[in-house]
């Protein structure tokens, strides 16, 4: 059959409609992950629905017990006897371990394109680990050793690990790095925006250092606006490399009212820094007191010149 221009659109969507479904698929996936405040997140539901022109939209989450539960939605996402939309069911997955399901129903009549599905399926596997990584933040709150704002391990539980794994190091000769990581002007964000916008801060913050570093490396909040991290097996270069990966991190993110942050970080490595923990925390902490006074927004070491 031959469509007339005046006949219905095509389901293909036009360039200008993949780069903006592009963006709002990214934009939604971000506000999944982070916002807060319940309009945020329906803001980005409803553009990731204009963008695919789609009928509903839901986000179902694993409990405990891996039965999936709605955790947000928008439009006509429940189906009903008899219900012939089509539906795209990707499946959000941390690992091996299944965090929840993204599902996206087709408008009646229609269905999704190869370039549709493509474009949702390469969103999948970053949703899936970060969704997974804040559910199991978020679980591990109330678990002793562990920090109740942010579920990552507090400041007694990272000094143990810590004491762990310079044991292990001396054994197998391995390196040791730690960082010692701040935020900038925090306690002028606390002053300015209070302290609940504060503590999302610090949550936000927290599951985005999580997110950027291995399973095998350690990472806690230690102090009000300090985080601390243990990367074993890792030298001094690498170390820094994974250091300005977190620094960068935080500064690409847009922290609701607070808007952009920058982080100061303290690097040393063990044996070069020194083989006792009381050697590795007094110079992660000197080295980041230098990075504060050298303007902030830098990785140092004790010996290291500073860098942008």
């Amino acid at each position: 059959m031959v469509r007339r221009a005046n006949d219905a659109p095509s389901a293909t969507p036009r360039t200008d409609d993949r780069r903006q479904a592009s963006r709002s698929l990214w934009g939604a996936c971000e506000a999944l992950l982070t916002a807060a405040e319940p309009r945020a997140l329906h803001r980005a539901l409803d553009a990731l629905l204009a963008a695919f022109d789609g009928d509903g939209v839901a986000v179902h989450v694993a409990d405990e017990s891996g039965r999936l539960e709605p955790w947000c939605a928008r439009g006509q996402w429940r189906s009903r006897p008899g219900d012939l939309r089509a539906c795209l069911s990707v499946s959000l997955n941390r690992g091996a371990e299944r965090a929840g399901t993204l599902d996206l129903w087709a408008r009646p009549g229609r269905g999704w394109q190869a370039d549709q599905l493509g474009l949702i399926r390469a969103a999948a596997g970053a949703l899936g680990a970060a969704l997974g990584t804040r559910l199991e933040l978020r679980r591990l709150r109330n678990q002793p050793g562990r920090d109740a704002l942010t579920g990552l391990a507090d400041a007694r539980a990272f000094h143990e690990r810590l004491a762990a794994e310079l044991s292990r190091t001396k054994r197998h000769g391995f390196a040791l790095s730690l960082l010692a990581l701040d935020l900038d002007h925090f306690g002028e964000l606390n002053r300015r925006y209070g302290r609940e916008a504060g503590d999302q801060v610090l949550a936000d913050a927290g599951w985005r250092l999580r997110l950027a570093l291995r399973d095998s490396d350690v990472l806690a909040r230690v102090g009000s606006d300090q985080f601390a991290v243990l990367l074993p097996e890792t030298d001094q270069t690498a170390a820094r490399r994974c250091a300005e990966r977190l620094r960068q991190t935080l500064e690409s993110h847009r922290f609701g009212r607070a808007g952009r942050l920058t982080a100061s970080i303290g690097l040393t490595t063990s044996p070069r820094h020194g083989t006792d923990a009381l050697e590795l925390l007094s110079g992660a902490d000197l080295a980041l007191t230098l990075a504060k006074k050298s303007g902030r927004r830098r990785v140092m070491s004790p010996e290291i010149p500073a860098t942008h």
